[in-house]
């Protein structure tokens, strides 16, 4: 039987991009949780109006600064046919400028097989898991804790891969890892494995 590339999903803030502010996230997202901040449910991310909200939003994503160490291995990996890489963000219309330049910087158009953007602003993590089912993808990664727990209770034929902070890194789950080269090392042994019993 011909071995089939594995359909991978990236999301991109806090996995193809390093953000150093990602770190911060976990505190927000607890005083949240608290309703010291804003009252919310369970799992609902705040979106922008246009305006003050979205320059400050701008400006927060602007620490999004670079590209993660171990991105160039995705390109290796799709040439030697091992994987098929997606790129699916959470980021809302009014970034669509800025993931447009990330896209140039990163040749996204020819790494990917294809690119997503929320760009009806729906909650981040009901925008992921739709465009999982509907790819039919075999691994997500994502860093955002809140949506890992989302999509390992909604996307059951997908195994999720979570890039791991400092603050989180204190709840379990077996398919953790503190940097994005860690989880793409994990992927290339997943998949060439899987291509070895083909």
């Amino acid at each position: 039987m011909k071995y089939k590339p594995i359909k991978v999903g990236f999301d991109l803030d806090g996995v193809l991009l390093y953000n150093p502010a990602r770190i911060v996230r976990p505190l927000i997202a607890l005083l949240k949780k608290k309703k010291m901040l804003i009252e919310r449910k369970e799992l609902e991310f705040f979106v922008p109006k246009p305006g003050f909200q979205q320059i400050i939003w701008d400006l927060f994503h602007k620490s999004s600064c670079f590209l993660a160490p171990g991105f160039s291995e995705i390109s290796k990996l799709k040439n030697q046919g091992l994987i098929e890489p997606y790129l699916i963000t959470g980021r809302f219309k009014h970034l669509e400028n800025d993931f447009a330049n990330w896209k140039r910087k990163m040749n996204a158009d020819f790494l990917f097989v294809d690119c997503y953007i929320n760009d009806q602003n729906e909650q981040p993590h009901l925008f992921k898991e739709r465009m999982i089912k509907k790819l039919k993808l075999q691994i997500f990664v994502e860093d955002n804790w809140d949506i890992v727990g989302y999509l390992v209770k909604n996307c059951s034929n997908t195994d999720i891969y979570w890039i791991t902070n400092l603050i989180d890194n204190r709840f379990s789950y077996s398919k953790k890892y503190f940097s994005f080269n860690k989880a793409l090392k994990q992927i290339k042994r997943f998949s060439r494995q899987i291509k070895e019993q083909k």
